[in-house]
């Protein structure tokens, strides 16, 4: 391992993860995303932006999948993500892939994957104090790439039947649909989450599909801790693997 790194367990199916804690760490939000989506088990799914790999390795360790590919832009964590794959003994399935989702590399063809997701830089530039963590910043800050950017190359690179999913705050739900819609990716699921029971929602969860009818299916809500801060028993199940529905 380089300086600085050491080696996470990602909690269930004996999956660990290589981080580096000054540069960038994984969140439930790979979880729950994890939790969200229902891959077939011949499917090709793509990971855009996916940082140390840690959804990549959630997904090819814990479902039943053909493959999954991982597309990171910083270097850095790409080979973080590479080196997670062979320490887990998932280099048959999973492949990491430098480059920007922008511009995708060649072996990213275009229509090929059943399933693509991602979780997205989830703040403007302009809003809030950007770290001087460059890692850090280019994963919350829309530095390299925005939500319109996203949404495009998932629309390339997404079949015509499969399936886009991915993870945003709520408080941009209204930009999230209308960007998905403004491409002909339609919503069809959709779960909100909120912290705490009697707090707001501060995260969605977002299925969409290109080219079908309207109608969305929203899932019951879920809460991601008690009052007393201890995750919920939902939230535990999630971790070990549940499905949300």
């Amino acid at each position: 391992m380089l300086p600085g790194e050491r080696i996470d367990r990602l909690g269930y199916h004996g999956l660990r993860i290589i981080q580096n804690p000054e540069k960038f760490k994984f969140t439930i939000d790979a979880f729950l995303l994890t939790g969200f989506i229902d891959p077939g088990p011949k499917d090709r799914l793509l990971d855009l932006g996916t940082g140390a790999g840690v959804l990549a390795l959630l997904v090819a360790g814990t479902k039943r999948i053909g493959s999954v590919y991982g597309l990171e832009i910083q270097p850095e964590l790409a080979d973080m993500a590479r080196r997670s794959v062979v320490l887990n003994g998932l280099e048959e399935k999973v492949r990491i892939l430098t480059g920007d989702l922008r511009d995708p590399p060649p072996e990213l063809k275009l229509n090929s994957f059943d399933y693509v997701i991602s979780n997205p830089p989830y703040y403007p530039a302009a809003k809030g104090v950007v770290p001087e963590n460059q890692a850090l910043a280019t994963a919350k800050f829309e530095i390299c790439c925005n939500l319109e950017d996203v949404v495009i190359a998932a629309k390339r690179l997404v079949k015509g039947n499969g399936r886009f999913a991915l993870i945003y705050p709520s408080e941009r739900l209204v930009e999230l649909a209308s960007t998905l819609e403004r491409h002909n990716l339609i919503p069809k699921r959709m779960c909100l989450i909120y912290p705490k029971p009697v707090s707001k929602s501060n995260l969605v969860l977002m299925e969409a599909r290109p080219g079908v009818g309207r109608g969305i299916e929203i899932l019951a809500p879920l809460i991601v801790s008690g009052q007393n801060g201890e995750y919920s028993d939902q939230m535990n199940r999630i971790f070990q693997g549940e499905k949300i529905e």
